[in-house]
């Protein structure tokens, strides 16, 4: 990687380090730097760079190198240079991911666009059921409890095709957050979507809960403010119903054979969410009128 970046970038650097595969990380006059293997579409890319360089905002600078383009191959795969821009271990919560949102009205940008969750969510469920047909029978935990997760995520499709999803705000959001929620991770724009706002606050929700973090005083928080919309707390509703983590990592189970133990985070607590589920639906109906889901309501406390 030293002879790589001085090619491309004319960065003499020694105290390169492998953070993981594909990941290396260096300092230069105590700036961070980041090279990254490049895990979207290039047409991703050039959307979010245009997005990072034209916005203020407090996401990672993208560096071209010296040919001037924003990715470089090494040995048939592309990378991407990340310059960090503020501190990286700062902890980004609620009040924060609410506060740093950007709304995105440029419709050049749609191919970023994440929001019709429904036809996501059903090829999505389509695309497991096939693998846990052909990949999945050796995989008992999975087999176990992917008809209960299959049948949250279809309560969610069922949810969020009955709603009318009027012209709402559409922000720069992330394809996943995971508690604890770090300014290096938060801030990396490779991770960028667009998406309605409540997209990020609910999987934060959830990533908390299923990593045993008490968010009972952010939630305390948002619930006193005039935040979100009656829809909108509808949307927030209906995506803490849906399994988005268990399926990332029932992925790794089946197409990356990580051990299937890292399922038992959320089978194990079950019973747990389903007791939270109830008592988000409540609190969420002193917001806006939800739909009526019989089984999370009639379930005894």
């Amino acid at each position: 990687m030293k002879n790589f970046l001085m090619f491309y970038y004319n960065l003499d650097v020694d105290n390169i380090e492998m953070q993981s595969n594909d990941i290396y990380s260096f300092y230069i006059d105590y700036n961070k730097f980041y090279l990254l293997r490049i895990n979207r579409p290039k047409e991703d890319i050039d959307l979010i760079y245009k997005i990072v360089s034209e916005t203020v905002n407090k996401y990672h600078y993208i560096i071209k190198n010296k040919f001037g383009t924003i990715y470089t191959e090494n040995n048939g795969k592309m990378f991407i240079l990340l310059k960090i821009n503020g501190p990286m271990n700062t902890e980004v919560n609620l009040i924060d991911i609410i506060s740093d949102q950007i709304v995105v009205n440029d419709d050049s940008m749609t191919l970023l666009s994440r929001s019709n969750w429904g036809d996501l969510w059903s090829r999505k469920v389509d695309y497991l059921e096939y693998q846990m047909s052909e990949l999945g029978k050796n995989h008992q935990i999975a087999i176990k409890s992917f008809s209960y997760f299959v049948g949250l995520a279809e309560n969610a499709i069922e949810y969020y095709n009955l709603l009318k999803i009027d012209k709402i705000p559409l922000v720069l959001s992330h394809r996943r957050i995971f508690y604890p929620n770090t300014s290096l991770n938060y801030y990396n724009p490779l991770d960028i979507v667009i998406d309605y706002r409540v997209r990020d606050i609910s999987e934060y929700i959830k990533s908390c809960f299923f990593n045993g973090y008490d968010i009972k005083k952010d939630l305390d928080w948002l619930f006193s403010k005039n935040i979100l919309s009656p829809l909108e707390y509808n949307l927030l509703y209906l995506r803490l119903l849906y399994p988005s983590y268990y399926f990332d990592d029932l992925n790794k189970v089946i197409e990356k054979n990580e051990d299937e133990d890292i399922l038992l985070k959320y089978t194990d607590k079950i019973n747990d969410y389903e007791k939270f589920l109830k008592d988000m639906y409540y609190e969420i109906s002193k917001k806006s009128t939800l739909l009526k889901i019989d089984w999370i309501l009639k379930r005894k406390s």
